[in-house]
């Protein structure tokens, strides 16, 4: 059901396009977020506590946004705009300073030199749909990378294993299920028994499957994708295609990886853990070229 259009005001002004960054975990949206969020007047958030709150409702039961869809744009609107809200206690660019109370609730100095917003929040990409029909005019930027080195990150961050603790995972209602990645009956049976290498496994194919899905849906005035593996090497030319798509004035500089010349963190799993992955992944890993090179005798 189309949603009537909605008109959201923050810091006294209409915030128009604002820019969504999207990726499975450790894909590299924090980069695309570095650059886009120091661009002049351009605030990107990351991690506020409304968003987060808002976004992993979502995100944790997407039939929710078709079942009370108003409710639901209603909802990640007024989290954004709190988010958005530069006051001095929640404004990134006052840390620290004291200020009458009187001052507390108004916009501070930081407000009028903003006139861009953005999020590159955790796992946003999971509540991307009802993103797209809570902001219709805004724009999206999506990086993939490989599902190899996604899995080995995931491995090491407490924060995206605690998603897999027993206590978190709630499959009983939600079929497919892109935030876990489970697609069918068959696999929600087996979940459970899972290896965690398998489970991140699933995470990162739910997110690139549903990064597709998006593909289909929004066009290239809304929605652009972006390979994690291109930037090394491409700053220039990838912060020209930033700054056509959402009108910031992205630096070069701000794309450059310190770690690009080191090993890429898929050295660090194990065989089992490799065959896992392709066990789960395989067919999204070779359509996006990151599958593994065939040999010339299997060639041939």
């Amino acid at each position: 059901m189309k949603q009537p259009p909605h008109i959201l005001v923050v810091n006294g002004t209409k915030v128009r396009r604002p820019v969504f960054i999207l990726g499975a975990p450790h894909s590299g949206v924090d980069l695309l977020a570095r650059a886009l969020g120091r661009a002049p007047g351009f605030l990107v958030r990351a991690g506020h506590a409304a968003v987060a709150n808002a976004v992993y409702t979502v995100a944790r039961r997407p039939a929710l946004a078709e079942e009370r869809a108003s409710g639901t744009s209603a909802l990640l609107r007024d989290a954004f705009a709190e988010a958005w809200s530069l006051t001095p206690p929640n404004c990134p660019f006052c840390p620290g300073e004291r200020f009458p109370a009187r001052e507390a609730a108004s916009p501070c100095r930081h407000a009028g030199e903003t006139n861009a917003y953005g999020d590159a929040g955790p796992d946003l990409l999971y509540s991307a749909p009802a993103l797209s029909t809570a902001f219709p005019d805004a724009a999206f930027v999506q990086i993939i990378r490989d599902g190899r080195d996604v899995v080995a990150e995931m491995l090491e961050d407490e924060r995206s294993m605690a998603w897999f603790r027993p206590g978190a995972v709630r499959l009983a209602d939600e079929l497919p299920h892109p935030f876990y990645g489970v697609e069918d009956e068959e696999e929600r049976e087996g979940y459970t028994s899972l290896s965690d290498t398998a489970k991140c496994a699933m995470r990162w194919r739910g997110a690139v499957r549903l990064s597709a899905r998006l593909r289909g849906e929004l066009d290239s005035e809304r929605l652009m994708t972006l390979r994690y593996e291109d930037l090394a090497g491409k700053e220039v030319e990838t912060a020209e295609q930033l700054r056509a798509f959402t009108g910031a004035r992205v630096s070069a500089v701000e794309l450059i990886r310190e770690e690009s010349s080191g090993p890429p963190p898929r050295t660090r799993l194990t065989t089992d853990q490799h065959a896992e992955i392709r066990s789960v992944a395989k067919t999204e890993l070779s359509r996006l070229g990151y599958g593994e090179k065939k040999s010339r005798s299997a060639r041939a």
